[in-house]
């Protein structure tokens, strides 16, 4: 899993969000994918050939939201161990983050410095 350990499945509606954490993300050495909504996600996430070692999941999205993608995430035993780190602008959604088993929830406007340490910590668990 050495290669997947440095991989980023990125999942934000929001285009400038997603572009600027895909910038943070590469400039620390990271592969990034980069999705634009739940459904996008899920299609990668099945057809990559190296699968993420963290997955960045914004929650309230267009055609599958968060909640929708995490459910069907954990359904299948070949990704469902992949740590998820949850982005909302929601409180709501927030609450119903925690019920995911999700490994962390960052509120927007995301402290991407703290976002990026939560990553890096989950990546090199990952490798172990």
């Amino acid at each position: 899993m050495s290669s997947s350990s440095r991989t980023i499945l990125l999942v934000e509606d929001d285009f400038v969000l997603r572009a600027s954490l895909a910038e943070l993300f590469a400039s620390q050495g990271y592969s990034v994918e980069c999705a634009a909504h739940g459904l996008e996600a899920f299609h990668r996430l099945n057809t990559a050939s190296v699968k993420p070692s963290v997955i960045v999941l914004d929650l309230m999205m267009p055609y599958m939201d968060g909640l929708e993608f995490r459910a069907l995430q954990k359904a299948l035993p070949s990704v469902a161990d992949i740590p998820v780190v949850v982005i909302t602008a929601n409180g709501k959604s927030a609450v119903e983050a925690e019920q995911m088993d999700v490994k962390e929830t960052f509120y927007k406007p995301v402290n991407t410095w703290r976002l990026l340490e939560t990553v890096r910590s989950l990546a090199v668990s990952a490798r172990s």
